[in-house]
């Protein structure tokens, strides 16, 4: 019985990573059942693409004012990705951002095409309240009247 010791530190140094490779490779077999697609961007009407707006200005909103994770820690994350599948996440925050930033102006372009109200995106974006919900303040366009 003198093994069982020596034998537990053994188990402990065994499991602990398991478990660690196996907290991270969860989330991307939970990826693999993927929820069927939403309406393409192309087939929504001015309320969806005001709600989709409003929400990732508010998920944007103190994007400079936020902590970001190291160098280091990315570059551990990354290399995580790459052996276990999962997601790149979080790797690289700016570009992330910027890709966000593209398609806020892209639904708010589309706003504007479809003759609705539109968002001044630097002015909502530069909001600090949590409160403040964003709304559209740009008139649509006006429509040319048709001459008979």
């Amino acid at each position: 019985m003198t093994f069982t010791k020596p034998l537990r530190g053994t188990m402990r140094t065994f499991i602990s990573p398991l478990l660690i490779a196996l907290a991270i490779a969860m989330p991307s077999a939970a990826d693999a059942k993927k929820k069927k697609p939403d309406a393409p961007e192309d087939k929504l009407n001015c309320k969806q693409l005001t709600g989709r707006i409003q929400v990732k200005i508010m998920e944007m909103r103190g994007f400079g004012d936020r902590k970001q994770a190291s160098i280091l820690a990315r570059g551990i994350q990354s290399g995580f990705a790459a052996t276990f599948g999962n997601g790149s996440h979080g790797v690289d925050p700016n570009g992330e951002y910027q890709s966000e930033l593209s398609t806020l102006h892209q639904y708010n372009q589309r706003l504007v095409t479809l003759g609705c109200k539109s968002y001044d995106l630097d002015a909502e974006l530069n909001k600090r309240d949590i409160d403040d919900i964003p709304a559209p303040t740009i008139p649509a366009p006006k429509k040319a009247k048709a001459k008979p």
